[in-house]
């Protein structure tokens, strides 16, 4: 089913850069649940390379569920070329076909006009200090760009809070790089020479870029599932609304497995309204993660327990529908 330099202290693993002079961004998502993981990986990038229209992807997110391929970043280069990847693995993934416990997810973004993107996967024992490692080495590949970069960046971290990541991240990125974490329940960044505890993507344009946030659990008020479902919907709409009416190309959500786990059986209700407020032509996709924070207006990181996170992307100026 298809929608439209190693350095130690830790070892990060860079990915080339991409610069290209409209202001269109264009999206490919791919998932497929075949039995095989490597198999999946590649159907999943050929369902994104179609929807991309022969577009050439620049920046690629590869989530799994399920087996793991032992090298899906590979597998997803194979397909797409020599694209900078970022991923990891969660223990749900979900599509607008519902939740999937087994599976690869990809999402291929070709940037247009002044754009550009990096991805960083960085070893070491600390995840501040991961985060300050892959700003500064994202940032080392755009000499010419803003001193604060604006854009979106997508993280993954199998250590540590998204908090401590993001409080080390923006020292350096600045208050117009809007970002999400996940903490993942599996591994990050499939291929590495070692085992990296952080792999971000970042990608640094005048696209619209907006986040949404629905918080957790009250203290110990009693849960109320309506009032979580309405927060998911509200977050998603945010997130759009703040791309200043610019039309919006992709949807990524982000749920703390608490917060899935609360819900219980309603779940799929709450996956329901997020898709509904995204609208259903528009690509929308998301996994779980152990905790979920981001940073970027109107959103400060809060290291909450069952917390949504969602982040909406859009065409830059003057681009069309």
């Amino acid at each position: 089913m298809a929608f439209a330099v190693q350095l130690s202290v830790g070892m990060i693993v860079t990915e080339p850069l991409h610069e290209v002079q409209t202001s269109t961004l264009r999206v490919g998502v791919g998932f497929s649940e075949h039995a095989d993981p490597s198999r999946a990986v590649v159907e999943a990038s050929e369902s994104a390379r179609a929807t991309l229209r022969g577009a050439t992807a620049h920046l690629t997110l590869i989530i799994t569920a399920g087996p793991v391929a032992s090298d899906a970043v590979s597998a997803v280069k194979s397909v797409l070329g020599p694209v900078g990847v970022a991923g990891g693995t969660t223990a749900r993934l979900f599509t607008e076909a519902g939740f999937h416990e087994r599976g690869a997810l990809i999402v291929a973004m070709a940037t247009e006009g002044d754009a550009t993107n990096g991805v960083a996967a960085v070893s070491c024992t600390d995840v501040a200090e991961a985060g300050r490692s892959a700003a500064r080495i994202i940032m080392a590949g755009w000499p010419f760009r803003l001193r604060y970069p604006r854009g979106l960046g997508i993280a993954f971290s199998a250590l540590g809070t998204p908090r401590q990541f993001l409080e080390s991240w923006r020292q350096f990125m600045g208050p117009k790089m809007r970002t999400v974490c996940g903490s993942m329940p599996g591994s990050v960044l499939y291929g590495a020479g070692t085992r990296p505890i952080l792999s971000v993507a970042c990608l640094e344009a005048p696209y619209s870029t907006g986040l949404g946030y629905a918080e957790a659990f009250a203290g110990d008020a009693a849960l109320e599932p309506d009032m979580l479902i309405r927060g998911a919907a509200e977050a998603t709409s945010t997130a759009i609304k703040r791309l200043n009416e610019r039309p919006a190309r992709l949807v990524l959500v982000l749920e703390s497995a608490a917060r899935h786990e609360a819900l219980g059986s309603r779940a799929g209700e709450e996956w329901h309204q997020v898709q509904t407020a995204a609208g259903y032509r528009l690509p929308c996709v998301g996994w779980l993660c152990e905790r979920v924070d981001g940073f970027g207006r109107g959103i400060q990181p809060m290291d909450q327990t069952g917390s949504l996170v969602v982040a909406a992307v859009g065409d830059g100026p003057g681009a069309g529908a």
